[in-house]
């Protein structure tokens, strides 16, 4: 059942809210950065190979391989320390020893994130920055109460303002936070608010329509979804949609009774959202027009019900009008039409999604459609509405150590540069790897 709140003007209140190792002999280089100020370790692979050796002759080039000491943060929920962002050189990740930045090409560390006077360990990240470059960082305020926003310039990692928004009304482990040009809004302890992205000043909060409400939010970067049913006020139920850049672009739903479980998309505004019983609630995809109004409805019944939405494996193309999302008890993936409701096809096996370019849907998997061995993990360019598949390349280490692609964090940039933020299968060890996809 979705998390929901409740209270009365004034205030959210309480409880609530939508949360056979093959032989290969490769050029390696260890390079000890502590000197440098760069830190952690580096594994520089060659392409050059035993000639005797199997190796793949689709074996992708792995550029670096940079240590990501493990959090008690660590998972793939909407804002835990899996997120992975980009600026124009750099890739920027979290986790145990922080925020940091490191040149996309080389591996090498460009800067750490301060922590806050008064604050500890990082415990999220926005899913991704604004498009002006701009993130936001949630550190530990004390007491394992995960209230402490920092703004970041994702180009330099300086930080352009922080607020301790910790209430005393107990601890907050699953702080919400998104990013645009204007707002950083956020869903934490009692606080659900707006802060303009220059000096953090609050620019809206929201609060209950009545006193006896249930209420739960959807929140994304460009839109705050609110559901309320309160038996105090006019209308009872009631959907309010708001774009956080714009004020002039709202509207309400009147006599709306799902509640929203999470914000899917914003291109279209597509929500995921239940009704009926706790112990089995049914779930429905609602999508919206850029006025915006509701358009679609579809009921999660049948084939459909085995869509999963983790926030990490979930993309909608507003072009085609499709979505991609996990399926399957095996981690797999799928694809809807959003304009039918039907399914277009099924992967199955252990897929994650890596990005979406000129080529189609990337994702890595361990499960190819053409019944590849699961021991080596696939790159494989998918078509959004055939789900045909073109392997780009296997992701090749002599030890064997990536684990299931659905336990792997990835991210594709612009220069088809995969980066795969993992724990390594023989010792646990947390790393982040670059490896070079071909375009052709």
């Amino acid at each position: 059942m979705a998390p929901q709140f409740q209270g009365g003007p004034g205030g959210p209140g309480g409880p609530r809210r939508s949360g056979a190792p093959v032989p290969l002999i490769l050029t390696l280089v260890m390079v000890l950065l502590v000197a440098a100020g760069v830190g952690g370790y580096f594994l520089f692979s060659g392409d050059s190979a035993d000639p005797g050796a199997a190796r793949p002759a689709n074996a992708l080039s792995r550029k670096w391989e940079a240590a990501s000491p493990a959090s008690e943060r660590e998972g793939q929920n909407e804002n835990g320390l899996r997120s992975m962002w980009f600026n124009n050189d750099d890739i920027i990740y979290g986790d145990g020893e922080g925020v940091r930045a490191y040149n996309r090409k080389t591996g090498k560390k460009k800067w750490t994130v301060k922590t806050p006077k008064g604050a500890g360990e990082v415990c999220a990240m926005s899913a991704e920055p604004s498009d002006d470059g701009v993130g936001a960082v949630v550190f530990d305020a004390g007491g394992d109460d995960c209230s402490y926003l920092s703004v970041v310039d994702t180009d330099t990692g300086r930080t352009l303002w922080s607020k301790n928004l910790q209430d005393g009304h107990g601890a907050e482990h699953d702080p919400r936070v998104v990013v645009n040009s204007k707002v950083v809004a956020v869903t934490i302890g009692q606080t659900y608010a707006g802060f303009s992205v220059g000096r953090g000043a609050k620019v809206w909060e929201l609060t209950a329509r009545g006193h006896d409400c249930t209420n739960s939010v959807g929140l994304s970067p460009q839109y705050l979804a609110v559901a309320s049913d309160c038996s105090d006020a006019k209308p009872k139920k009631q959907l309010m949609l708001q774009d956080l850049e714009y004020d002039s672009i709202h509207s309400t739903v009147t006599g709306e009774d799902h509640a929203i479980v999470r914000t899917l998309s914003d291109w279209p505004l597509t929500l995921l959202t239940e009704s009926g019983s706790t112990a089995d609630p049914v779930h429905y995809i609602q999508t919206y027009t850029e006025k915006p109004k509701p358009d679609h409805t579809f009921q999660l019944s049948g084939e459909l019900k085995d869509l999963k939405f983790e926030p990490r494996n979930t993309y909608v193309d507003k072009d085609e009008q499709i979505l991609v999302t996990g399926y399957g008890s095996n981690n797999g993936l799928a694809a809807m039409d959003m304009k039918t409701g039907k399914l277009l096809w099924k992967k199955r096996g252990s897929a994650a999604i890596a990005g979406v370019n000129s080529q189609g849907l990337m994702m890595v998997t361990d499960s190819p459609d053409s019944g590849g061995s699961a021991v080596k993990e696939l790159v494989v360019a998918v078509g959004l509405r055939d789900g045909k598949e073109k392997v780009k390349g296997t992701l090749y280490e002599k030890e064997h150590n990536l684990p299931a692609p659905s336990d792997m964090s990835v991210a594709l940039d612009r220069d088809n540069m995969l980066f795969i933020q993992s724990e390594r299968l023989t010792d646990n060890r947390p790393s982040v790897q670059a490896f070079e996809v071909p375009f052709a």
